[in-house]
């Protein structure tokens, strides 16, 4: 089969951080337009990828790999669309015809929240499937190509998704930001929440700095924390997935965090 992976790039060196094998994306822009916002991480571990879209609930969305346009045909021909119940797993055929099916669906979904009109999609898949037309990722630093589209309107039926409705970008791949660990974890409690949580610190620190961005990568919100004063109001914070950022002795951690 055709191998279609991502550019190796040299491993660093991390000092006083932990090194683990995950690689990603961080939260990528698609579009920024205003109700119809669009955005796509790729997260690699050694076994599998995992694929988040968050956009809006009432049209199909779709994400090409290793291509700039529909229009390329094989071998950068691996799209995926989420049709309203499915993740499905299709085949750029070099014209401006919907992607066909592929004889294996690949993907999984492992969650699929609706909040306020905005659709969080979670899903997973193997490295490499075996399929001919299926892009292989690896676990490595590297960069990717990426073709996006969304439907032309609130609809699941597949079909010309119109000018301002599509577009193409590029992401690098690199060690993840959970990678990065601090020599004091946090976790966040509660998560999910409504109101109110607490940055829990494993040991006992003097201060941190705490950053907040939402899903399309805006901050949102920042805090001094100590080890007296961990907590952050939420109340006000619109439903959905936030990164929180912690950083203490300039080593930073980053965790997701869901609004409900």
């Amino acid at each position: 089969m055709k191998k279609i992976t991502l550019t190796f790039l040299s491993f660093l060196s991390f000092g006083m951080l932990l090194f683990a094998q995950t690689y990603s994306s961080g939260v990528i822009n698609l579009s920024s337009t205003s109700g119809l916002e669009y955005t796509a991480q790729i997260d690699i571990t050694a076994s599998e990828v995992t694929l988040t879209l968050i956009g809006p609930s009432d049209r199909w969305l779709a994400l090409g790999f290793d291509a700039m346009s529909m229009l390329e045909g094989p071998p950068r021909d691996d799209v995926v669309i989420f049709d309203g119940a499915n993740l499905t797993d299709r085949t750029f055929t070099g014209g401006r015809s919907v992607p066909t099916l592929d004889s294996n669906q690949d993907w999984s979904i492992s969650s699929n929240n609706v909040s306020s009109g905005v659709r969080t999609l979670v899903a997973t898949r193997a490295l490499d499937t075996g399929e001919t037309n299926d892009y292989d990722f690896v676990a490595a630093p590297g960069s990717i190509n990426l073709v996006w589209a969304r439907g032309n309107g609130a609809t699941f039926s597949l079909g010309y998704h119109g000018f301002s409705n599509k577009g193409a970008t590029a992401s690098s791949i690199t060690l993840g930001t959970e990678d990065f660990k601090l020599a004091n974890n946090f976790k966040i409690i509660p998560n999910p929440a409504s109101s109110k949580i607490n940055i829990e610190i494993s040991n006992a620190f003097e201060s941190g700095k705490v950053k907040v961005y939402d899903a399309i990568g805006k901050q949102v919100h920042n805090k001094i924390i100590s080890d007296f004063d961990t907590s952050i109001d939420v109340s006000n914070w619109t439903n959905g997935i936030y990164l929180i950022s912690v950083e203490i002795e300039n080593k930073l951690q980053t965790k997701r965090f869901i609004k409900l």
